[in-house]
């Protein structure tokens, strides 16, 4: 690790920037070498200044900061990527993982826990908010035991489609007509999300959708919309 960590800011909010840097500033392990308030923005911020970690919200401006981290990731592999957002949604939390992320903040915490763990992310570790640590255990608890039912987030683009239009009460011909596919292709997905999520009935796909729907925020920073939303950018409008 670097001297000094240098550190890029990332977020649609320039009060939010102006606090951040003020708060890093007085860091003498941490230089911020740079802020970005956009998409475009933070992808060239990163390679003008080659960042030891990139710290970013879930969503900057009407782009999903977690495409960008997938971006950054691919892009600059040896930068680390931090996420430091309000939303405490266990959906955006795997998201951020699986996307590359190696740290998950929410804004609650304080100045101090955002330079430490910066510097945890700057060696290469792992850092998570404290609060959603049960979280990540039930994640990993889940998926280490095989006959626990998978998550809807688990489900491919093509069973989202089939799910959501099941939860609006549509049926197979119904959904086949609106996806331009066969009835019996249909039919082969749905078997596919009753053996993924573990279950029998269309009933139950239902029940499960509109609880994971449930769940989700109504809207991301800045008045997102949930549909644009980086977890259901692929989900269908049920009404």
């Amino acid at each position: 690790m670097p001297e000094q960590i240098r550190v890029l800011l990332v977020d649609d909010s320039v009060v939010v920037l102006h606090g951040l840097k003020t708060i890093l500033d007085e860091d003498k392990n941490i230089v911020v070498v740079g802020t970005a308030s956009t998409h475009d923005e933070a992808i060239a911020a990163v390679r003008e200044h080659r960042p030891d970690v990139v710290l970013l919200d879930v969503q900057v401006g009407s782009a999903s900061g977690i495409d960008l981290c997938e971006t950054l990731r691919h892009r600059s592999p040896k930068t680390s990527i931090c996420f430091l957002t309000a939303y405490e949604d266990r959906a955006l939390l795997r998201a951020a993982i699986r996307a590359g992320a190696q740290g998950y903040l929410l804004k609650s915490c304080s100045g101090v826990e955002v330079a430490r763990s910066l510097a945890i992310v700057a060696e290469g570790k792992a850092v998570v908010d404290p609060t959603l640590i049960t979280q990540v255990m039930t994640w990993i608890r889940d998926g280490a035991q095989g006959s626990r039912r998978q998550s809807i987030e688990d489900c491919s683009k093509s069973e989202f489609e089939v799910l959501s239009r099941i939860a609006a009460g549509k049926s197979n011909k119904e959904i086949a007509q609106e996806l331009h596919a066969t009835p019996a292709r249909i039919a082969s997905r749905i078997q596919a999300i009753y053996k993924r999520l573990k279950i029998s009935r269309r009933s139950e796909a239902t029940s499960c959708f509109v609880r994971w729907r449930e769940r989700l925020p109504r809207s991301m920073p800045n008045g997102t919309a949930l549909i644009e939303s980086p977890i259901t950018r692929h989900l269908v409008d049920i009404g």
